[in-house]
Parts: C-alpha cells; structure tokens; sequence
C-alpha cells in the first residue's frame, strides 16, 4: 500500500511490510531509505543481501519465489527498477510474488519515481495496493523548504550552527541534497561538537564541485563572461537541473533589482548576506543598467515555458543569454 514520505519512519516502527518498493529521482533519499528498511529487517533476521542480476532478474526472482528449501537462509532480495515500464514476463514474475510473499525472504525494490503514466501501469497499481508492500515515493524538498532541511540535517548530524551559517548553507547547496549531506558529514568528522559559523562555510564549501550552481552565480555577478560560460557548460555536462539554474539566476536579478530600488543595508540584512557575496551584489547593483535587468525577468518567464515543455525553441542558449546579462557593463545600453 502507498505510505506517505513523511510517515516513512511510522511504517518503520511498524515493520510490518514483506516487500518495500522505494522510488525518488533523489538517490541520497532513495539510498537512505533503503539502508534504513534493511537494517529494521536484519533486526528481525534477515541478514543475507541478495542482490539480483541486472540481465533477467525475474528468472531468479520465480526460482527464489518457487524455492521449498526447509534450511533456506532468511535473506533480503535487492531489485533495482531503471525502467519502470516492465514487460509481460517480468510483471507476471512481481505480481506472482506479491501475491504470495515466501516467510523466508524480503523483497526490496529500488526505481526512480514514477511519473503519472507509469503509475497508471497494472504492475504498479498491484504493488501499490498489495497490504504487504510499502510504496513510498520520496520527493527533494521544494526549493522554498530548503533551509529547512538544511536545518534539519544538521540536528540529524549533531551538528550546532549559528542562523547565519544555516542561511549561507542553504544557499550555497541550491537544493543540491548529497552535496550539502556531505558538507554536514565532512563537519560532523572534522569538528565533532564544534559550533559551524558562517565563515567556516568557504573554507569548508569552496573546493567542492557540488556547488558549481553556487559558482555560475558568482561568476556571473563579477562579470566574467568566459568563467560564466565555463560554469554553465559544467552544469550542463553534470545533467544539472535547468530549473535549479534558472531560480538561482532569477533570484540574482531580484536581488539586484531589489538593492538599486532601497536601502541596501536594510536588504543585505533581512537576506541574511555576508561578505564576499553581498560586495559582489552591491557591485552588480551598480554596474548593471536597470532597464537590462527588467528585461531578463522576461527572459526568465520565456525560460520557465522552455523547461516545461511550452516552447519548443533550445533551452540552453538562452539560459546562456540570461547568465550573460549580468556579464554586461554600465556602458553597454538596453536592448
């Protein structure tokens, strides 16, 4: 049956289930949650991990299911799902043993999450109502809940930080979940019981290649159109998220917008921004002609129908052409 992401640990507690089928597009998520059900299960005796062959799993799938051994050593069977649409043989071969899970085993399967059509599948709508199983689809936090979750992994961590530090995290990380999990850890390791302040941050983040989202917007605020490029062809490369890329470029432009408009120290404060970024901003603010900046907040609208499917003109030359407005200085004009 489908359980919700947040009652993940109830179900836990319960450990009722005989199969669990964990999907997300986030593999530090994915990846927890597996490690988590496995240990609830070697608790319970299960302590043999199976995993079952990529090339034709559902042969070995029907002879553990078809197994009569009375000395069969209690195990957890692992699957992972890459594509979701399953073919006659192997839906056959699940739903056989969803219907009868043997005592001696526990099925485990990993895939990523499933979109609306895929949840529409007669395999899946099986294992979503099967009273044994453990559906969960783990979602990333939206990017409004980041800071949260930020915070979050650091009480998991054991980790004190100062308000400021959690902020600068948050931003740095752009909703990038393994990187900022590894900077925790990597503090946790390096520092047990010590405060993480907000200046620790660059020294602990900066040579780290996870936040190259971080890095496009800084190089893009300074104006170097060359590094800019770079970064945002690194991005690319890494399959990065268009959409994580554009919120963090219109975020800038909002801000710039936002400091050419009031009192920039009052600004500077409620955004919780420190030195150095806050001088890079304050030097855009003054570099960049307004009129510029407007206009890209409609790049940034043609933009969002581009990743959804709206427009069909190339996304990525003009995610170029918006990294690039803030490559532009005071004496180029408006277009």
């Amino acid at each position: 049956m489908r359980v919700k992401a947040r009652d993940w640990p109830n179900e836990l507690s319960r450990g009722k289930a005989l199969v669990c089928a964990l999907f997300s597009d986030a593999p530090l998520l994915l990846e927890e949650a597996a490690a988590q059900i496995q240990e609830r299960w070697r608790g319970e005796g299960f302590v043999r991990l199976q995993r079952l062959p990529q090339e034709d799993p559902w042969k070995t799938l029907r002879e553990e299911r078809d197994a009569r051994d009375l000395f069969a050593e209690e195990r957890i069977l692992l699957l992972r799902l890459p594509d979701l649409r399953l073919g006659k043989e192997a839906a056959a071969a699940l739903e056989r043993w969803l219907a009868q899970p043997p005592s001696d085993a526990r099925l485990l399967l990993l895939g990523p999450r499933p979109d609306s059509n895929a949840q529409k599948l007669k395999w899946f709508q099986t294992l979503d109502r099967a009273p044994t199983v453990a559906c969960v689809l783990f979602y990333p936090p939206e990017l409004g809940d980041w800071p949260r979750w930020v915070a979050q992994r650091l009480r998991q961590a054991k980790v004190r930080a100062e308000a400021d530090a959690i902020a600068l995290l948050a931003e740095r990380s752009l909703g990038n979940l393994s990187a900022a999990d590894q900077a925790i850890r990597r503090w946790a390791e390096l520092y047990p019981g010590r405060e993480l302040r907000a200046e620790d941050l660059p020294d602990l983040l900066g040579d780290s290649s996870q936040f190259s989202i971080f890095d496009l917007s800084d190089t893009a605020l300074q104006g170097e159109a060359a590094a800019t490029l770079r970064s945002l062809e690194r991005l690319r490369s890494a399959e990065a998220e268009p959409v994580l890329i554009l919120w963090a470029l219109h975020r800038e432009l909002r801000l710039l917008l936002q400091l050419q408009d009031g009192n920039a120290q009052e600004i500077l404060r409620r955004e919780r921004l420190f030195p150095p970024r806050s001088d890079r901003l304050l030097a855009a603010a003054r570099r960049l002609p307004r009129p510029r900046l407007l206009q890209a907040l409609g790049l940034c609208q043609e933009i969002d129908a581009r990743i959804k499917g709206q427009d069909p003109r190339p996304l990525w030359p003009a995610l170029a052409d918006l990294a690039l407005v803030f490559c532009q200085s005071a004496k180029v004009p408006a277009q």
